[in-house]
């Protein structure tokens, strides 16, 4: 997951702006939601700090009236996210990450935003800035309506959560007899941390299927290395390996210490059988 800086926009500036040009009487009914909207913003930030999304259910059932809970929902699918609208300026601006790459999957192109938690159930959230993840469509939708019921059971929030220090994500070159070699990644958290952060952690790796993505990348990215190691002795291979894992792993725009590619190097470069003759089967 990569870690993203929290949006220097405001929920208040958010809202009015998309609300602007609704019908007067719709207008007039958004307005009059305005407090309660920055008031449930709060509310999130102070919760998402603390990875208690799960606290937020209160929320759910907010506002009370359901023609309120449709026009909020329609400030995001109406006034944020057509070209036309708005809100768009925000829209566009909170899908401007580094290099389009989805923060939740770190490999895919962003596309869309993510609520985190879903504008369905949480209306008062739909266009708050913090809830609103930039992310590529197929994250968006593995992760769907999912609310997390405790902390454990919460993703990775690329506002609120920095991973980035330690090296959690592994991997490990698998050998076959009638198949390339392939590579397996797991999750595995680093002794210290706290049982809720390692939770997350696996959670989210599970959540989004990080696990099937990355595989089949790394089997192509193998398979694109082939022939070069094959013009190089066992040492430069050594060498290669190490120096490409090295180069991810120190910096962050590169992907850092839990990217697919450099864990890959990582298990490649600690494979005798694949440095000396599997590389030639990829």
């Amino acid at each position: 997951m990569r870690t993203l800086a929290i949006p220097k926009v405001s929920a208040r500036d958010v809202f009015l702006a998309c609300i602007s040009t609704a019908r007067q009487a719709n207008k007039t009914r958004l307005q009059a939601l305005e407090q309660a909207v920055v008031d449930a913003a709060d509310q999130y930030e102070v919760a998402a700090i603390a990875a208690a999304l799960h606290t937020l259910g209160h929320l759910e059932g907010e506002p009370v009236d359901e023609l309120d809970r449709t026009e909020l929902t329609k400030t995001y699918e109406q006034r944020m996210v057509p070209t036309s609208s708005p809100g768009n300026r925000f829209y566009n601006l909170l899908k401007d990450v580094p290099h389009r790459i989805c923060p939740l999957c770190s490999k895919r192109i962003v596309e869309t935003l993510d609520h985190q938690l879903p504008k369905m159930k949480y209306p008062l959230l739909a266009v708050v800035p913090t809830n609103l993840v930039p992310a590529c469509s197929s994250c968006n939708w593995v992760k769907g309506e999912k609310i997390p019921v405790t902390s454990a059971e919460q993703t990775l929030h690329p506002y609120y959560d920095d991973v980035t220090g330690e090296q959690w994500l592994f991997a490990r070159v698998q050998h076959a007899e009638n198949r390339p070699p392939y590579v397996e990644y797991t999750v595995r958290p680093p002794e210290g941390w706290d049982a809720i952060l390692a939770a997350r952690v696996l959670n989210h790796f599970q959540t989004f299927r990080l696990g099937e993505l990355y595989g089949p990348h790394a089997g192509q990215e193998m398979s694109n290395i082939r022939g070069a190691l094959a013009r190089m002795d066992v040492a430069g291979r050594v060498r290669f390996l190490a120096e490409t894992e090295r180069s991810i792993a120190v910096d962050a725009r590169a992907g850092g210490l839990n990217h697919w590619r450099r864990v890959l190097y990582q298990a490649l470069g600690a494979d005798s059988w694949y440095i000396n003759e599997g590389f030639t089967r990829s």
